[in-house]
């Protein structure tokens, strides 16, 4: 959490959690002119209204909007009751919103859980090796993963999984778009320059397009061995899923270093022998909170809390 706010808690007395939603959304600093120019063409070419547009009758309506029917899947596909569309399953004020309910990061926000997942740091001493792979369970219209292969020149490969096919559509038109009209290749290179990368010049096409995966389907039948950063867009998730992550993550996170989350994650550690047995990585029990701007914070001029979980081998345990 910002030392400052940690600071004013002190002063004032008070738990630093009761300062850090009042502290104003900022991004990281900029190292130099050319990661500036970087953000301006990152932010310029994944442009839009993350919330609302405007329609061809006047009225505004969710940008990444799906169909009942598609909503009414996406639920039963993450576990909730195979109910009608008519019961008002989530009219109940102990009733969070459902899975197909869409939200997304800011870019300003992403730099946000860039830094406070260490994504950023090695701009500071960077040896031109990308050694990083992102992942991101939720991905929805894509924008996250996009940014982090474009922004990141740590991240050599950016991964997503969307269960919604329409929202996974988008996230594919804005990758494809951006490859194709040659984008993708000069703000990756801008990245690369901006860190002090020496060999600019290999960066060809295939390397660009093969940097970027995006996968429309079930997370838990995604391979996150490879994972070493991942992001959890859980907000939505039942407490079902979310106890069947954490088993996905000690069981196949072997690449793991930090995730977050953006619920706490429940662990219940007298699960079974099945689960102790084949958990190779422990999460940890301890997570640290930030606040972090999202599409339904932005105009409040706040954020969204996240919860960041260091990643150690069981063996080192």
């Amino acid at each position: 959490m910002n030392l400052a706010v940690r600071i004013a808690a002190a002063i004032l007395s008070v738990p630093p959690d009761v300062l850090a939603p009042f502290v104003p959304m900022l991004a990281p600093s900029p190292r130099n002119g050319l990661e500036i120019e970087l953000r301006n063409e990152v932010d310029s070419a994944l442009s839009g209204s993350c919330c609302r547009s405007s329609s061809s009758s006047g009225n505004d309506e969710p940008l990444f909007a799906i169909s009942r029917e598609e909503a009414h899947y996406v639920d039963c596909k993450s576990g909730l009751p195979s109910t009608s569309m008519e019961e008002g399953l989530f009219n109940s004020d102990e009733m969070s919103e459902p899975p197909s309910t869409y939200g997304e990061i800011t870019s300003l926000g992403a730099r946000q859980i860039f830094h406070y997942m260490g994504l950023m740091n090695d701009a500071i001493s960077y040896n031109n090796d990308s050694k990083y792979q992102f992942f991101d369970l939720g991905s929805g219209g894509g924008r996250l993963v996009i940014q982090s292969y474009l922004e990141l020149p740590s991240v050599y490969k950016s991964v997503g999984i969307e269960l919604s096919p329409s929202r996974h559509k988008i996230a594919i038109q804005t990758w494809t778009n951006l490859v194709e009209n040659g984008d993708a290749l000069r703000i990756r290179k801008l990245a690369e320059k901006s860190w002090g990368r020496h060999y600019v010049h290999s960066i060809d096409d295939h390397a660009i397009e093969s940097g970027v995966e995006l996968h429309e389907g079930d997370l838990f039948y995604l391979d996150i061995s490879q994972a070493t950063h991942l992001y959890i867009s859980s907000l939505c998730f039942s407490e079902d899923m979310l106890v069947r992550i954490v088993e996905k993550i000690e069981r196949e996170g072997v690449a793991l270093q930090i995730v977050a989350s953006l619920r706490l994650l429940p662990f219940v550690d007298d699960r079974g022998s099945e689960h102790l047995s084949s958990k190779r990585v422990r999460l940890g029990r301890n997570p640290w909170m930030e606040y972090v701007e999202m599409s339904w914070t932005k105009a409040r001029g706040d954020g969204c809390r996240v919860y960041l979980y260091t990643v150690t081998n069981v063996e080192d345990v």
